[in-house]
């Protein structure tokens, strides 16, 4: 028996590998299909919810699907300015940067200077071990990609938009007779397991969503309130990165930190990062918690280490679909291996006539 078990462990670590790496083959193809998956069942109570109403099917998923580009395209069109601007003042943001970063090495030129002692005092020759040192009137420059750049990019842009939308709308018109098939392969998959695992999700990213909305809301006036130049654009990044657990908002604070150094001067600079990591505790600590609802947690660790793979094998885009990923996947595993009760019994019952029929 022992022996049956690691077998069955050596062939599931072996399949886990072989399909991670057909994921990270196949980023391309993969990444913008996965993406769609991931929010056609974070949408899909909304399309069942226009059925109900008599809307046709392909009607509804169309509805989602042009609702959803709209809310993407009217969100980039209201931060173009900023982002635009942002980008125009990248060589004065890396300047006021690498100042900073002179004036801290001016202020250790005392360290510097004994190590250069004690170097010297403990060689053989008495010649002080220093590496050689490039120019320091050398300033550091900023790439800023060229228009030529950037439309060399566009054809695997459109490619991975037209996988994207295609891939959300089909997935949103016929999930519910792609569940029935897996369920008539078996019987444990049921139309009715797969419907309550959209529901999860759909109710953990919306309430997520709103917490980070109202989040991000809250560090742009704060922003504001501080003095910081573009307001909108800092809510904005501590809205989305605030999606990323753990690791977006260590990014953010960086980010704010170097926002700080570049505006302002002395103590004050650190001000709006020291904030936000204050704000961020609290959220995460209380806010969270008590609206998302003790039954919808997630183990930390599995969360970290679920970001950690996406990220590592997609980067942003694994990001993104990490958490959805994982609170579908636990809710399935969840139900599958739970004791069997009469409800239950009676689920799978009615999961498999709708298969039938």
């Amino acid at each position: 028996m022992q022996k049956q078990s690691l077998n069955t462990l050596c062939l599931a670590f072996i399949s886990l590998m072989i399909a991670a790496a057909a994921l990270w083959a196949a980023e391309e193809l993969l990444a913008p299909i996965l993406a769609a998956l991931v929010l056609g069942v974070v949408c899909a109570p909304l399309t069942d919810g226009l059925e109900k109403i008599g809307v046709p099917r392909t009607g509804a998923a169309l509805v989602t699907m042009m609702s959803l580009l709209a809310i993407l395209l009217a969100g980039f069109l209201a931060i173009e300015p900023t982002l635009s601007s942002a980008m125009r003042n990248a060589p004065l943001i890396w300047r006021e940067l690498t100042e900073f970063l002179e004036e801290v090495r001016a202020t250790l030129a005392g360290l510097e200077e004994l190590q250069t002692t004690v170097n010297e005092a403990f060689s053989e020759d008495g010649s002080p071990s220093t590496a050689a040192e490039g120019p320091a009137g050398d300033a550091a420059t900023v790439a800023v990609p060229g228009v030529m750049e950037a439309l060399s990019y566009a054809p695997s842009l459109a490619a991975a938009v037209l996988v994207f939308v295609g891939t959300l709308y089909f997935f949103l018109v016929a999930r519910l007779d792609f569940y029935k098939r897996i369920g008539q392969v078996s019987q444990r998959f049921t139309t009715d397991l797969f419907c309550r695992a959209e529901a999860r999700v759909s109710r953990y990213f919306s309430a997520i969503t709103a917490i980070n909305a109202c989040f991000g809301i809250c560090v742009s006036l704060v922003m504001a309130g501080l003095g910081m130049s573009n307001p909108m654009l800092w809510g904005l990044a501590a809205f989305l990165l605030n999606f990323v657990l753990y690791l977006g908002p260590v990014l953010f604070a960086i980010s704010l930190v170097v926002g700080g150094i570049v505006q302002f001067d002395g103590p004050y600079s650190f001000l709006p990062a020291t904030i936000y990591v204050a704000m961020n505790l609290t959220e995460g600590q209380f806010v969270t918690p008590a609206l998302v609802g003790r039954h919808m947690r997630v183990n930390p660790l599995l969360v970290f280490l679920s970001l950690v793979f996406w990220l590592w094998l997609w980067g942003p885009i694994g990001g993104v679909v990490a958490i959805p990923i994982l609170v579908w996947a636990l809710f399935v595993v969840g139900e599958l291996t739970q004791p069997a009760t009469p409800q239950h019994e009676l689920l799978q019952a009615n999961g498999r006539l709708a298969v039938a029929e």
